[in-house]
């Protein structure tokens, strides 16, 4: 079993949280198999710092140097779907995860997510989710974007600085008290390198288990500040789970060329929202749900950037086998 021999090298313990004591079979991917994942997540990557504009097959062919007919053989071979259907889905899906929580005018949504007018983002809106994005809004987010109530730019600021640089929070989870420390602060821009993984958010084993084997050669497991993450780029309430897809991650001093399934890029620096939990393994979406709800409550919302967890302890030697984990959210004043 992989994560005996990493235990017993290492002491890193917390990582089983990825790989239970199993067996678990690697595939080991031919050549073949690793360029075209290397690519595609290289497009993929590319897309996803892309969304807020028109992105053409052209382009993205010619980033991988393949040509078009090829590129989409290989990508919807890889991703189940067509490039373009999936450049749109993902677009339309993070336009309603913002109906979920900014109440903005679905037109300026639209064009902030690449969309030449409201009135063709409406249309495709309502093909993809079958009701319209402001029935959508209602049933799911604010009631009426024009009935919300704004402060003036240095009013949202001040709140939110002098209200969030630090606070120890009691919050319930499954009815039940959990302790959160909570703060706003500048979260650098930082190089990860990462396996990615397609589907349930919470069978990512094997994507943990392919990133350590690469990673543990190498030397980078042995660094004392070794870190692990988990990047999530869809949200679970919008996006299928067949079609969600999150990284299985660690940090490293520099980003680095990718190799097959390996990847890597920077992770947004910016303002964020950190919640510092102790969790078992089933308080995870509860603890996520409970961070949206304070940045709610307290004059927030997300902003642009990613979405992820920071894994801080060995959860074998917690007294309650517990997790110890930073839920990161990038936000901005509401």
């Amino acid at each position: 079993m992989v994560f005996i021999f990493i235990r017993r090298a290492y002491k890193s313990q917390f990582l089983c949280k990825f790989v239970p004591h199993s067996n678990i079979h690697i595939n080991v991917a031919n050549t073949t198999l690793q360029d075209h994942t290397k690519q595609i997540n290289r497009v993929i990557d590319y897309i996803n710092s892309n969304l807020n504009r028109q992105i053409s097959i052209d382009e993205l062919s010619s980033l991988v140097d393949i040509s078009t007919y090829h590129f989409h053989r290989i990508f919807t071979a890889s991703m189940g779907e067509p490039v373009g259907k999936y450049i749109l889905r993902r677009k339309l899906e993070r336009a309603a995860n913002v109906l979920l929580s900014d109440p903005a005018a679905i037109k300026d949504v639209a064009y902030d997510w690449g969309f030449s007018s409201a009135s063709s983002f409406c249309r495709s809106f309502k093909r993809h989710f079958g009701i319209s994005a402001e029935e959508y809004r209602r049933k799911n987010g604010y009631p009426d974007s024009k009935k919300c109530q704004f402060k003036s730019i240095n009013e949202q600021h001040t709140s939110l600085y002098s209200r969030y640089f630090c606070r120890d929070k009691t919050i319930k989870v499954n009815g039940m008290d959990m302790n959160c420390t909570f703060e706003i602060k500048q979260m650098p821009e930082r190089a990860i390198i990462y396996c990615r993984h397609q589907g349930a958010l919470d069978q990512m084993q094997e994507a943990f288990a392919n990133l350590m084997k690469w990673a543990l050669p190498r030397g980078f497991v042995s660094q004392p500040d070794m870190r692990l993450l988990s990047v999530y780029h869809d949200d679970p309430r919008v996006t299928p789970v067949d079609k969600l897809t999150a990284d299985a991650a660690m940090f490293v001093p520099e980003e680095m060329k990718p190799e097959g399934i390996i990847g890597s890029y920077k992770l947004s620096g910016g303002l964020y929202a950190v919640g510092r939990f102790e969790l078992s393994m089933s308080e995870f979406p509860a603890a996520w749900m409970a961070m949206f709800d304070l940045l709610e409550e307290n004059g927030c919302k997300c902003g642009y950037g990613h979405h992820y967890e920071i894994y801080q302890n060995n959860h074998d030697e917690h007294p309650e086998k517990k997790f110890i984990v930073d839920i990161c959210i990038p936000v901005e004043p509401v």
